[in-house]
């Protein structure tokens, strides 16, 4: 059997998501850089058990940081390099994450057309 699609966009948020909190945490060098890091860590039980609607308001949030590491990078020229490379991590999280959300949905409708289809 052929894998949806929506398992690739889900693997690409998870790993995406991981990967960012991961260097927030490596490159912070404040307390509360950590603690910003550690906010991405609230979605995580839901993105592992691809819950859509944990997809849809983690890439609100991840936007967030995506904005802020642009900021960033805008603002810091000693660090523009890192900043941008975060900002980039958050970017591709977003897509991953709203990405998965619209395959789904559009594997469930079709699911559902196959299942009535089937039914008459």
């Amino acid at each position: 059997m052929k894998r949806p699609l929506s398992l690739y966009a889900r693997v690409a948020a998870l790993t995406l998501h991981l990967a960012l909190f991961i260097a927030m945490l490596l490159t912070s060098e404040s307390l509360l850089g950590q603690i910003a890091a550690f906010v991405l860590l609230a979605p995580l039980p839901g993105l592992v058990r691809g819950r859509e609607y944990t997809h849809a308001w983690a890439s609100m949030l991840v936007a967030f940081y995506c904005a802020l590491w642009l900021a960033e990078g805008w603002v810091q020229l000693s660090s523009r390099d890192l900043a941008f490379s975060l900002a980039g991590i958050a970017a591709l999280d977003f897509v991953s994450l709203v990405l998965y959300v619209r395959l789904r949905a559009r594997e469930r409708i079709a699911q559902t057309a196959a299942s009535g289809a089937a039914s008459h």
